[in-house]
């Protein structure tokens, strides 16, 4: 009996607890809750018409894979890299962009292709193994070629210089006789010598 007492006694209360919240609840506060509402019920319209339930499975999938996390860092790190770069950073970025398409709009246009599929070429036939062990010893040997070359150019303008031979064998033992002349003779003969013996010539 006393329990139905007190359950009869607490209505009374209730009721001014009702009333209180009623008459704190402002027109104000009426509207906005009116406008969340909508808003609420406008935001699960349109998640449901997006098809977000078909999207959650594979939000779950993520999730327990630690494919969200790892896509969650690598968002993070771009934008500390975004952050870290300066106005300065990124122009340089810009240019060399643009440089290297630039590099790459010429090398198209320079015909590359023609010397890729020469040394494609080259490496199957194996003739480019064979140039790349040789390499090192033309490159060691590109002074000395050099030099020839200068020497063959001035000898050619020494000898346009010089009178034309008298000729007879006077002349010819008077030329011969120069310690200078002998020596050179030597000399173009000891390389003939060594050009007949690579090239094979004059064995059998």
């Amino acid at each position: 009996m006393s329990d139905n007492t007190c359950e009869i006694g607490s209505i009374p209360e209730l009721e001014r607890v009702m009333q209180a919240a009623k008459d704190s609840v402002t027109d104000d506060m009426v509207s906005r809750l009116a406008e969340n509402g909508a808003q609420a019920l406008d935001l699960l319209d349109r998640l449901n018409r997006s098809g977000i339930d078909r999207a959650l499975p594979v939000l779950t999938r993520l999730v327990e894979n630690g494919d969200l996390q790892r896509i969650v860092d690598i968002a993070r790190t771009v934008a500390a890299a975004e952050d870290a770069m300066n106005d300065d950073m990124v122009g340089r970025v810009a240019q060399m962009g643009a440089e290297a398409l630039s590099v790459i709009d010429r090398l198209n246009r320079s015909g590359v292709e023609r010397l890729i599929d020469i040394l494609d070429r080259l490496n199957a036939s194996g003739s480019l193994d064979i140039l790349a062990d040789k390499l090192p010893s033309m490159i060691k040997h590109i002074d000395m070629v050099d030099q020839l070359a200068g020497c063959l150019t001035t000898g050619a303008e020494d000898a346009r210089k010089l009178p034309p031979p008298s000729g007879g064998i006077m002349s010819m033992i008077h030329l011969m006789s120069d310690p200078e002349n002998q020596a050179a003779l030597q000399f173009v003969m000891s390389i003939g010598k060594r050009m007949r013996a690579s090239c094979g010539a004059g064995k059998g």
